[in-house]
């Protein structure tokens, strides 16, 4: 889990909370800090550091923000467990989400990753949205090379599945997720999505923004082309996609929040 400057001290204090509530709590919480956050988020952390329900917090601060890849990277080089569990610092989880997503992990030693269903809200009051994926392997991956389908704040992975491919990549902005479930698929690590809501992911508009732009569009064909090159797409696969995305991403950001609902019941 990492935080940065523009996240909220109330939202910080929502994740943490829900991950200090869980009915199987995790032996580790791993917080990067990255880069200087304001005294409110000091706050939270220092409350949370002195909270005993869960016994070991690494901390990590850096001193400059370079991004959650980044900040990922550094965070799994302090994780010390098998598995490493995804968190947002706005995002909350249900309480029994470890317990489900481990029960399942223990019992299927052949899936590395495990993902759930969430839903989306959002704090101006707009109706909340399901997402909802398909659960199997191959499902999951035929999906992939259309769309991101998982939820990266839901998954938890084998952590030597993560290493193994070398982590997250910088390479491409806010698709960090998406090219790792990639990369990951192509190194043969199988996949799972637990059909139930785990996890409630904030969002607005704001975010909805942020993800178009001629300059996010760009580094979306740029992966779609590295897709192609590393095999993961055929050449109508890529056209096919790589000119739907183009539209979505230049179209407005109100537009494109309404496409988003289009792909969430």
């Amino acid at each position: 889990m990492s935080t940065y400057a523009a996240e909220t001290a109330v939202n910080l204090k929502a994740s943490l909370e829900s991950l200090y509530a869980q009915t199987v709590p995790p032996d580790q919480i791993v917080l990067v800090v990255d880069g200087p956050v304001d005294r409110g988020q000091e706050d939270v952390i220092a409350q949370y550091r002195n909270d005993r329900r869960i016994l070991h917090m690494s901390l990590i601060r850096l001193p400059k923000s370079r991004g959650l890849a980044n900040a990922m990277n550094v965070g799994l080089e302090n994780c010390y467990g098998e598995f490493a569990l995804r968190m947002d610092s706005d995002d909350v989880c249900e309480p029994d989400r470890i317990e489900v997503q481990l029960a399942y992990a223990r019992a299927h030693p052949e899936i590395s990753l495990i993902g759930t269903w969430s839903e989306e809200f959002y704090d101006d009051g707009a109706p909340s949205h399901l997402k909802v994926s398909p659960a199997s392997h191959d499902a999951i991956v035929r999906a992939l090379r259309w769309r991101n389908v998982l939820v990266h704040s839901s998954i938890l992975v084998r952590a030597e599945a993560l290493r193994r491919v070398g982590g997250y990549r910088e390479t491409y902005g806010k698709l960090e997720d998406y090219d790792l479930f990639i990369r990951l698929a192509q190194a043969g690590v199988k996949f799972h999505i637990i059909p139930k809501v785990l996890v409630r992911v904030r969002s607005g508009t704001e975010q909805r923004i942020r993800r178009g732009g001629l300059a996010y569009c760009i580094k979306e064909i740029r992966f779609r082309i590295d897709c192609f090159r590393s095999g993961f797409l055929n050449v109508r696969q890529l056209v096919m996609v790589t000119a739907m995305y183009t539209t979505f991403r230049l179209v407005s950001g109100q537009l494109r929040r309404r496409l988003y609902s289009l792909v969430r019941t």
